[in-house]
């Protein structure tokens, strides 16, 4: 309706121009106005009855009857594959958070048993030191003891030689009685 008043606007400015009245008669829109306006009561807006006679078949802006429902369908195609991609995503969310759970279990389990894998060789390597300990406490005992052997082989040694000078002495004269 508001078309209509707008193409009244223009009908009616190029009639007070003075333009020719033919100048409008290969465009049906025009014809179309200018009928309307010449069997219309003033002040009376009725809309017109039939509108596939106030367009042209060969007007660019004439939708046809079917595309709303089409591009409903379209939308709705669209929606149900949304549906469909976030439910597939989900799926496969859930199949993918199952998965880290199960390696999450077995790295724990692998961090367990590296854990255990340490406490053996700390273990270890502390009986390897203890045993080093022990030796190096039984070589030092060793060594002492090669020492006061050492000195009890001298005082042995010194004892021997006196004996033997001891020995080697003539024997006193035996003292007549």
């Amino acid at each position: 309706m508001n078309q209509e008043i707008k193409m009244q606007a223009a009908a009616f400015k190029n009639k007070k121009r003075g333009s020719p009245a033919n100048e409008g008669a290969d465009d049906p829109a025009y014809e179309n106005i200018t009928f309307k306006t010449q069997h219309q009561p003033k002040g009376s807006h009725s809309p017109p009855k039939n509108k596939a006679q106030s367009k042209s078949a060969s007007d660019p802006a004439q939708v046809p009857h079917w595309s709303p429902r089409a591009t409903m369908s379209l939308y709705v195609l669209l929606a149900l594959s949304c549906v469909v991609l976030l439910a597939f995503v989900l799926v496969k969310n859930s199949k993918m958070s199952q998965e880290l759970m199960v390696l999450r279990r077995e790295l724990k389990n692998v961090s367990l048993l590296v854990g255990e894998c340490q406490d053996k060789e700390k273990q270890r390597w502390n009986d390897v030191k203890q045993g080093i300990d022990t030796v190096k406490s039984k070589v030092h005992e060793g060594n002492q003891k090669l020492r006061t052997l050492e000195t009890d082989m001298n005082k042995i040694k010194t004892t021997l030689q006196k004996i033997l000078q001891m020995l080697k002495m003539p024997d006193p004269k035996p003292t007549p009685q």
